[in-house]
């Protein structure tokens, strides 16, 4: 296909907008409920530490499902599941508004994490579907800091709501968002043709058997390990290095969650100009491992702390972007299970990270911290390494029309 033909199918930017939009508020799923849960489990007159359930709560779908529901985009059709999906998330920020007891919160907790689980994959295998070449790369690369805007636009919008008691209005908030979002998206988002339907229903044994989807996935979930184990202590450490208070400490994160989005949409224009991924995540990995070791450590002061925050964001945002890479291992007729797969092997890392990083920094014995982020630092470059150098040419041989610079 020549390049005008090519770029006579590729999907408007504004469907690329779109479909992201509905992904960031999709994850605010999650997010959502981070300055708020003190309030909710007060409100149910619920033990303060089951606050962490209300947050994480929805992501254990994630790790659950989200290979079958990949199967299911690939058998319904993406923009179906897609819209489906925010149905059941809207449902789930109903009842959640309207729930009576902690039981019934977590169950519906549990309902929109099932919503959560359809819009992430459709999502990004809808993206996958109606780009190519240049734009896919640039696509997936702001696909990949859906995550992080998904926190900054919570902690940025609903902060004001805690301990005021209002907490209903921040999952009312995101179903009039995402309501509206998904009547647009339901009338100009571009349904996946007939023909390729029987096509696209025989590939989940072969994502199965692809080493090159669960090696990015690891990749990926080591490198989640590290991002949230820090956003979930950064606050407690620098408070309790500079003096500073904890709600000054916490402004550090909206932002680098910010730097993090930049990071990530860094990538698919860096891959266009003929940047090599393996350089990409050579830089990005030394610089997750270099400054998240710094930003732990005594510091001259705390507006240097914040500095080297944004140098980790920034590196973590390098490696993030790098979701680009997934067409390239994903057989061409299964784009969503693979989708589906990745994203669960991923969130593996978001399930741990936290726990270890607060076990380290309970120990009192900074050295479990650094050796967290080494570790998971390494694994994530070699792994990537792999995904690179071994299996960058599947999509080639699958029908993944390979247009970016992927090696040495």
């Amino acid at each position: 296909m020549s390049a005008a033909e090519n770029n006579n199918h590729q999907g408007s930017w504004g469907s690329i907008l779109l479909i992201y939009g509905i992904g960031v508020l999709g994850a605010t799923t999650i997010s959502q409920a981070i300055t708020v849960a003190h309030d909710m489990a007060a409100f149910f007159h619920a033990a303060p530490q089951q606050a962490g359930w209300i947050i994480s709560t929805p992501s254990a779908l994630v790790v659950i499902g989200a290979v079958v529901t990949g199967w299911l985009v690939d058998r319904i059709g993406d923009k179906p599941i897609l819209l489906l999906g925010c149905a059941v998330v809207i449902a789930g920020d109903v009842g959640v508004s309207l729930a009576g007891t902690f039981p019934a919160l977590l169950a519906m907790r549990v309902v929109e994490g099932i919503g959560y689980v359809g819009i992430a994959v459709a999502a990004v295998t809808m993206l996958m579907r109606i780009t190519q070449g240049a734009r896919r790369n640039v696509a997936l690369s702001l696909w990949s800091s859906f995550i992080p805007m998904s926190f900054a636009v919570p902690l940025l919008l609903t902060a004001r709501l805690a301990g005021t008691g209002e907490w209903r209005w921040a999952f009312i908030g995101q179903a009039i968002g995402l309501g509206a979002l998904a009547l647009l998206a339901a009338a100009t988002l571009p349904a996946r043709g007939p023909a390729a339907g029987p096509q696209r229903t025989a590939g989940l044994g072969a994502v199965l058997r692809s080493p090159g989807a669960y090696l990015l996935g690891l990749s990926f979930a080591a490198h989640a390990f590290v991002q949230t184990g820090l956003v979930s202590t950064l606050p407690h450490t620098l408070a309790a290095l500079y003096g500073v208070t904890f709600a000054k400490a916490s402004a550090a994160i909206p932002i680098g969650m910010i730097v993090n989005c930049i990071g990530c949409w860094m990538v698919g224009p860096l891959m266009n100009r003929g940047v090599r991924a393996l350089t990409i995540a050579t830089v990005g990995a030394a610089g997750v491992v270099a400054a998240g070791i710094a930003v732990g450590s005594t510091l001259s002061d705390f507006g240097t702390a914040i500095a080297i925050a944004c140098a980790f964001f920034l590196a973590s945002g390098l490696i993030a972007g790098l979701w680009a890479l997934l067409p390239h291992v994903a057989p061409a007729r299964a784009l969503g299970a693979a989708s589906g797969l990745v994203t669960q092997v991923t969130l593996l890392g978001v399930l741990f990270g936290p726990p270890a990083a607060f076990a380290a920094k309970a120990s009192g014995d900074w050295t479990r911290t650094v050796l967290n982020i080494a570790l998971a630092g390494t694994a994530m470059w070699v792994l990537l390494w792999l995904v690179i150098r071994k299996f960058s040419s599947a999509g080639a041989r699958d029908g993944v029309e390979p247009r970016i610079s992927v090696a040495h």
